[in-house]
């Protein structure tokens, strides 16, 4: 990430929370709730590199999600700075390689996988982690914790009795199944903040995760190891 936007996003969230933020030391992963953000400071500070940035926020509205990591903030502040030192000859950057790099900042935004869900949760991090397949195959075996959400059933109604604070990460089986895309299209559109998991509860099981129902696995089972920590 460039330090021009590095600098940036210290400026507006120093602005939100009175305070000096050193921002070197920290992880993309930092919650920006562990910097004194709360969710109402988190859409103004969102609002305002918006605003500043010119960005027509009745035309983005449906592809913009409240950031709740470092990381989430900073792709979308380079996603519309347009800053010239992001990358190494990234002043000769053509339009569509901007677009390129726009596109996979935009996927860590919007996107988490299951290492990295499992480090979330292990921190307590504020999440609810949603299966949006059948009760049915909740039921036979789901992450822990999750709550069962099936896409098919989403509806205000349905949605009434959960808060919009936390961040919702919807999962379904796996690559072959599009339930978690449904599902956070739905969410996103009732106002949640929402990630979806990549590979699902296929991958999250690969990577020897535990799981809960009638079918369950113990944690370390079949575990594969994507190499993404090397």
């Amino acid at each position: 990430m460039s330090v021009a936007v590095k600098e940036k996003v210290a400026e507006y969230l120093e602005t939100a929370t009175g305070k000096p933020v050193d921002l070197d030391p920290l992880p993309d992963d930092t919650p920006l709730n562990t910097l004194g953000l709360d969710s109402l400071l988190t859409i103004s500070v969102l609002v305002t590199l918006l605003e500043d940035c010119g960005v027509d926020l009745g035309e983005h509205a449906d592809s913009l999600v409240t950031p709740s990591t470092l990381g989430d903030l900073y792709a979308i502040a380079g996603r519309f700075m347009g800053d010239d030192d992001e990358t190494p000859g990234d002043s000769n950057m053509s339009r569509e390689q901007r677009s390129q790099l726009d596109y996979y900042q935009e996927k860590l935004a919007y996107e988490t996988d299951a290492a990295d869900l499992k480090a979330a949760l292990e921190e307590g991090q504020d999440l609810v982690v949603v299966d949006g397949r059948s009760s049915e195959a909740y039921d036979r075996e789901h992450i822990p914790g999750a709550i069962s959400i099936p896409h098919r059933s989403i509806s205000q109604d349905s949605l009434a009795g959960l808060s919009k604070t936390p961040l919702y990460v919807a999962y379904c089986d796996g690559i072959g199944c599009n339930a978690s895309t449904k599902t956070a299209i739905k969410l996103a559109t009732a106002g949640f903040r929402v990630k979806e998991l990549l590979g699902g509860l296929d991958w999250w099981k690969r990577d020897g995760y535990a799981t809960e129902g009638t079918a369950a696995q113990c944690e370390a089972h079949a575990q594969v190891d994507c190499g993404c920590a090397g």
